[in-house]
């Protein structure tokens, strides 16, 4: 009977119903039906095209396709070759023909196929209209790199309002020029008539709502790849505006008014800076040259020493998060800022602002949230009202949690640390093959080679060391996936060994065959540990950056020097980043045997392309 064979194969794979639903795309009372014989369904029937598939998806998955091939005696572990074999066995019965819409059941990875509609829409536009990425990239005022990745659909610019609408004027006015609207108006599936800048938005943006829930991510991470380090800038000499001492300030402007009195007033005197405010932004925001003069003068509080505690709220809409973030980051990098998260959801009737520099002055405004421009700011001076309200903020801190902790070179190993208290499965979006999946007798043998000095390669080895043993006994009771660009760097440039995990500033080229013994390992890793799984991308996502979660947190980390891991908090933040990498995964994962047949090809090319010395990039360089 077909539920007797297919409590074999669940015994034999080790999975359950939940475990087929979900590669098969259905819910798990479907399989638990056919499991129990309550539903048998024709071998050629959907059904049955869609379970076979979802049992394919679990096994490779699992790395147990070996053990179906064997199941089914079939002759190879290809899904064309396993899905008909599995099914024969099922029902035992002879070679059975697949209908066509079998062929492609409504799984999860057809779902994650439809999220990237974006980028399909957008080649076939791209391409018919006979741009380049240069071209687009000039037009749009962009990096052509962000081109190439909103076209391999790793990329969307659903957040970036001005950006998405001006790629739609490109494309239109395009069309227009060089006389195909009508074939632009097809693709959009209108005609010529009602082709239009809404019509076109439409077709290129409407998406599921699971893509629109990484866009936040994508907006983050890409402000923290092209955010440069350094001193933080106080910009030009600037003059500031005459702002009069008054008790109290009224609107917008009012507000900025005082925010100018205040921090001008606190770069001179020092101190502390105790913030919160849960009104929108737009008084800061809205105004570039206004958000320049702010920056500015935070700049000024920092560079004298001004130590800034900051509570953001956790329920503001996304937009307003991100551009809190981009706000605040380079702030954040000086290690200055202690940034919290209020954790209660504030009230939708009222705005509440406190800017405090305690024994200085306060900027303190409580107003109805649809009060408009109609509302007020007190300027704080007596010193027993700011005792007061230093107290209050107390008690908003007491009730906050951390938002997020920057770790840097002399801390790495706090961060390591960290990391290993972290328990759950680990996710990678990495640039290069992190040292931890490399054999150890590979890594002393280059070690060995570059001619470190006796106390680094002793600290070095022993590093790795433990980071070898922690990776291979993750691998026995938690899932390891690895998102990983072979095209991170050309041909023509050098692979470096991939310490920026530990943020450590050691550099080490790779020689070209060291490199194929490397990925040669990874396909070891590959066959062999269920747990591991990696995915291949055609296109880098950053230049600067990696991305490890360890566990339910998210560590944005710097490649290049200086090193530092900024490891995100906020559970929303960590969601949305947690979504993005699936959402690469499912996008681009492939079987296990096209994945290794991808590491072999990369194998050939390294070893083939003119020799590298594969020196040390910093001899010495500290650790």
């Amino acid at each position: 009977m077909l539920s007797e064979r297919i409590s074999t194969l669940f015994m034999l794979l080790g999975c359950n119903n939940t475990d087929i639903a979900r590669f098969a795309g259905c819910s798990s009372g479907n399989i638990s039906k056919l499991k129990t014989g309550n539903r048998e369904p024709k071998p050629a029937s959907r059904s049955i095209a869609a379970f076979a598939n979802g049992v394919y998806g679990y096994a490779d998955y699992e790395n147990m396709l070996p053990a179906l091939q064997e199941l089914c005696g079939c002759a190879d572990m290809t899904q064309d070759s396993i899905i008909p074999a599995l099914i024969a066995w099922l029902y035992g019965t002879g070679e059975i023909i697949l209908p066509a819409c079998a062929a492609a059941p409504k799984s999860k990875r057809l779902q994650a196929q439809q999220r990237k509609s974006f980028g399909d829409r957008l080649d076939r536009a791209v391409t018919f209209l006979g741009l380049s990425n240069s071209q687009l990239a000039t037009l749009l005022n962009v990096d052509v790199s962000l081109v190439s990745r909103y076209r391999s659909g790793i990329y969307s610019p659903h957040r970036n309002e001005r950006l998405a609408a001006k790629l739609v004027d490109v494309l239109l006015s395009r069309a227009k020029r060089i006389g195909k609207t009508a074939e632009l108006a097809a693709l959009c599936n209108t005609d010529e008539v009602h082709i239009d800048t809404d019509a076109v938005s439409a077709w290129l943006y409407d998406a599921p709502s699971e893509e629109d829930s990484t866009a936040m991510a994508q907006v983050l991470l890409q402000s923290l790849d092209e955010f440069t380090p350094g001193k933080l800038s106080t910009g030009a000499a600037r003059e500031l505006p005459e702002v009069s001492d008054d008790a109290f300030y009224y609107g917008t402007e009012g507000l900025r008014s005082a925010v100018i009195r205040f921090l001008r007033d606190t770069a001179r005197d020092g101190g502390e800076l105790l913030l919160y405010s849960d009104e929108p932004m737009e008084w800061m925001t809205g105004d570039q040259a206004y958000f320049a003069l702010w920056a500015s003068l935070m700049a000024k509080c920092v560079n004298s020493g001004v130590r800034i505690k900051i509570i953001h709220n956790v329920d503001r809409v996304d937009a307003e998060m991100i551009d809190a973030i981009r706000a605040w980051f380079p702030l954040y990098i000086s290690g200055m800022i202690e940034p919290f998260v209020f954790q209660k959801v504030r009230t939708a009737r009222f705005y509440h602002t406190v800017f405090l520099h305690p024994g200085g002055a306060c900027i303190h405004g409580f107003f109805p949230a649809e009060g408009g421009d109609n509302r007020w700011y007190e300027y704080i001076m007596d010193k027993k009202r700011l005792a007061l309200l230093e107290r209050e903020y107390g008690s908003m801190l007491a009730v906050a949690s951390p938002f997020l902790k920057v770790y840097d070179s002399p801390a790495s190993e706090d961060y390591r640390s960290y990391c290993i208290r972290k328990q759950g499965m680990r996710t990678f979006l990495l640039s290069e093959f992190p040292v931890f999946t490399m054999p150890e007798e590979l890594f002393e043998r280059i070690v060995t080679r570059v001619r470190m000095a006796e106390p680094i390669k002793s600290f070095v080895l022993s590093l790795y060391r433990r980071l070898r043993g922690q990776f291979q006994d993750l691998l026995q009771r938690d899932a390891v996936n690895l998102i990983f660009w072979p095209t991170g760097g050309t041909m023509e440039q050098s692979r470096k060994l991939n310490f920026s995990l530990e943020l450590t500033e050691l550099s080490i080229v790779y020689t070209n065959d060291e490199y194929a013994q490397h990925i040669s390992a990874i396909m070891d890793l590959v066959k062999h540990e269920k747990n591991f799984h990696l995915t291949l991308l055609p296109e880098s996502p950053f230049r600067d950056i990696q991305i490890a979660m360890p566990g339910d947190t998210v560590s944005v980390l710097r490649c290049n020097e200086p090193y530092a891991a900024f490891v995100f908090m906020n559970p929303i933040l960590t969601k949305s980043v947690s979504d993005y990498l699936f959402m690469l995964i499912e996008n681009y994962s492939a079987d296990r045997l096209t994945t290794l047949e991808a590491l072999e090809k990369l194998i050939s090319e390294w070893r083939e392309r003119r020799p590298c010395s594969g020196r040390r990039q910093r001899p010495g360089a500290a650790i």
